[in-house]
């Protein structure tokens, strides 16, 4: 089973890995007996007794035993199947037992060579190919890996579907290791026909449209995938059309296939939109930060539109390091990318990988990158740990300190098997220990989904009380940060076996006692407990603890529902609440309610409360809601000073476009904006980060045809956004033809 995490923007409360709790307790050596046989030394009996095993067999059973034993047991057919995969956006693992070859890599080379030669020539060789070259890449002997390809094309008829199969994985060997016209002459000789191998034909085209796009062809090459897209669509829509014969084709815009041709010609049109229609060379080196070499690991480069979803086999750019750990792609084509890992457990185990959501690599043109990945051993944990139990007023955390370290970020939450709730709980903490009031604790928190049924029954009522429930068993992770506000280690991660395991993150809080509403709660019955905390509130205007979760469930169940009278319900309770007990999380949500309906009046009044009670300087998400805020207010200096200054701390950018209709407003040329535009990326989810550029250079072609009008239109549209009028600008929008300004101006109404 994989499980995946995906971070969202603008997510204050992440989860902490399940792999954290299901990994240690499943893997740690549970006694003496099982830790004096070693898995190195059981793996070489079993070595030695499958070696013997083979030795002693020939023919079809000999090439089942292979295929048993390495084919069918190796990574699941796929050698790019990893214990755990690693990135910036997204994290997964395999929660099976981990992959450990019983096998030595020249073993399995000898044998694999043997198979591709004497085994049945069906899709079992083509796996074994595959296996095979990983083999040699690992130990940087790809010139072998490309002669096993040969060698085993040669023994079948070429008119085989085994046969083209494997002369297309050649083609996508030559074109990785940037050999061009090795792969061009491959294509061109590998023909299908009409019927029955539309997959092949589309894996043909996908290959020729990188080809193309590498030899500087880059508008046949989006004609090449576009038309290979069309017909692959079009084939599987009338398998679809067919009948009830056709349920096991897959269902259009599911497939593998189609997902490759999709990413490609995405890749393709926004490169040749922004005039970067040549490629790129992206190598570098995976290691230890104390020098060792990680090899054998997988090496992802991932496209942003690619970022979000699994990691699948149709992955352009992949490859497994070498016995020095580097790793190499050609033919990049220009845009912005992010790494993923593919690591074993035991090279990960006590390891982390410091990487941060909005972590790019920017591919332009004719680059040649060179980047260094940096596995940093896990961040120490000293207090409260190993199911500690505290009764008092207040948490002292603390931690070892790590060399470096400008400041720390502290995070904490509820850890239950297979799940877990984390919310930040407090930043910028300059040494190695803080001690947090147990009511900063009750009180700083989000909530999740993930319970169980429809609606307002689908919270999950762990995430409402989180550190409030005596009864469940609290975790802690700390992140520490240079001075640049760059990550440079974790405490939590993998940790395996006895010598990396350390100090386990859990304690108890017992403080307090559950409520009756609380078991309510905690019993999956949200709205008995929501109109008992309401009852409580009424019993005892005081009680802090039925305030907030009021406030939590009447927002929650608004954000669920889509029932704005609710959120209005719970703003009067909120407004008591900030009174008892005064913390920035309730005067910022106070600043967001009037920030949506308006009231800036009320919105500067709370985020001036927000200041005050914030003892760190504002991040870059609230800055530039208060600059969109004081944009509106007709603040335009102001807003454009708190935009500069929230975008250059942001790497996401998610704010950019607010930023340049500002500036265009205050009269900055289009040239300027553009610049502006390709500085600050937007990378959310689903969108490229050249869409402003691409807007803003759409723009400027406009412009020419009538620039007094195009000017004076600009400004009007960027006048009702200023002054608040989307009433009338999203009227405009939806009766306006289409036009360069009309998308500019759609793009920065969604922006707020």
């Amino acid at each position: 089973m994989r499980i995946k995490i995906k971070v969202k923007h603008l997510v204050s409360f992440v989860l902490l890995p399940a792999s954290l709790l299901i990994l240690l307790f499943n893997f740690l050596p549970s006694s003496k007996a099982q830790m004096e046989e070693s898995p190195a030394i059981q793996s070489n009996l079993a070595r030695t007794e499958l070696l013997q095993k083979l030795e002693s067999t020939t023919g079809s059973k000999r090439m089942e035993l292979i295929q048993t034993n390495i084919i069918d047991k190796e990574h699941g057919y796929d050698p790019f199947r990893y214990d755990v995969n690693i990135g910036p956006s997204m994290s997964q693992w395999n929660q099976d037992e981990p992959s450990i070859s019983d096998l030595l890599p020249e073993d399995k080379i000898a044998l694999l060579e043997e198979y591709i030669l004497d085994g049945p020539a069906n899709n079992t060789r083509i796996f074994a190919a595959k296996l095979l070259v990983y083999e040699y890449d690992a130990l940087g002997r790809r010139d072998d890996g490309d002669q096993a390809l040969y060698t085993a094309a040669k023994q079948l008829d070429s008119n085989s579907s085994v046969a083209k199969k494997l002369a297309l994985l050649r083609a996508e060997r030559a074109l990785n290791r940037g050999d061009i016209i090795t792969a061009e002459a491959i294509l061109e000789q590998t023909t299908f026909p009409s019927e029955n191998q539309e997959d092949l034909n589309a894996q043909k085209a996908w290959l020729t449209g990188r080809v193309l796009f590498t030899k500087g062809e880059a508008l046949e090459a989006l004609a090449e995938v576009d038309n290979g897209l069309a017909s692959y669509k079009k084939f599987w829509q009338d398998i679809h059309t067919a009948g009830p014969s056709s349920s096991s084709a897959p269902e259009i815009g599911t497939s593998e296939t189609e997902m490759q041709l999709e990413a490609l010609k995405s890749a393709i049109q926004s490169a040749v939109d922004m005039g970067s229609t040549s490629t790129a060379v992206v190598s570098g080196t995976l290691t230890r930060s104390d020098g060792l070499p990680v090899s054998r690991a997988g090496i992802f480069l991932r496209a942003e539109s690619e970022v979000h979803h699994s990691i699948t086999e149709a992955e352009p750019y992949r490859v497994v390091t070498d016995d020095e750990g580097r790793f190499e792609f050609h033919g990049v084509i220009p845009g912005f990318y992010q790494f993923q890992l593919g690591l074993s457990y035991d090279q990960i185990d006590g390891w982390t990988w410091p990487v941060q959501y909005d972590d790019w690599i920017e591919v332009k043109p004719d680059d040649r990158l060179n980047e260094s990945i940096v596995l940093q051993p896990l961040l120490e944990l000293q207090s409260p740990i190993n199911q500690e139990t505290i009764i008092g007023q207040s948490v002292d955390f603390r931690w070892k300190a790590v060399k470096g370290a400008a400041y720390y970020r502290l995070s904490g939450g509820v850890s239950t098997v297979g799940s877990s709730f984390s919310s930040q709980i407090r930043d910028y903490i300059t040494d190695n220990q803080v001690s947090i009031p147990v009511d900063e604790l009750y009180y700083n928190s989000g909530f999740s989904y993930g319970s169980g049924g429809e609606g307002f029954e689908s919270i999950d009522p762990l995430s409402f009380l989180v550190f409030m429930n005596p009864e469940a068993r609290f975790s802690w992770n700390i992140e520490a940060f240079d001075a640049d506000g760059r990550l440079i280690t974790r405490s939590n991660g993998y940790r395996l076996n006895e010598d990396t395991v350390g100090n386990l993150p859990f304690f108890y809080l017992k403080e307090r006692e559950l409520t009756k509403a609380d078991r309510l709660l905690l019993n999956k019955n949200p709205e008995q407990a929501l109109e008992m905390y309401q009852q409580n509130v009424l019993d005892d205007p005081q009680d802090a603890h039925a305030l907030h979760m009021l406030v939590k469930l009447l927002l929650a169940k608004s954000s669920i529902t889509k029932d704005d009278s609710l959120e209005d319900r719970a703003i009067p309770s909120l407004q008591k609440l900030i009174q008892l007990h005064p913390y920035s999380n309730y005067a910022f949500t106070l600043t967001q309610y009037y920030f949506d309906h308006k009231d800036w009046k009320s919105y500067n009044e709370f985020h001036s409360l927000y200041n005050e009670l914030n003892s760190i300087e504002l991040n870059s998400y609230v800055r530039s809601i208060n600059a969109t805020a004081l944009l509106h207010q007709g603040k335009l200096k102001e807003a454009r000073e708190q935009f500069a200054i929230a975008l250059e701390h942001d790497n996401s950018h998610r704010f950019i476009g607010s930023y340049l209709a500002a500036e265009l407003y205050a009269g900055e040329s289009l040239s300027s904006v553009l610049t502006l535009a390709e500085r600050y990326p937007e990378h959310s989810f689903g969108l490229n980060g050249y869409r402003w550029p691409q807007m803003v250079k759409q723009l400027v072609t406009e412009r020419t045809k009538q620039p007094s009008n195009f000017e004076q239109e600009l400004k009007e549209k960027l006048g009702w956004y200023m002054n608040g009028q989307t009433d009338v600008l999203k009227k405009w929008i939806e009766g306006a033809k289409s036009s360069a300004l009309k998308t500019f101006m759609k793009a920065v109404l969604e922006v707020s």
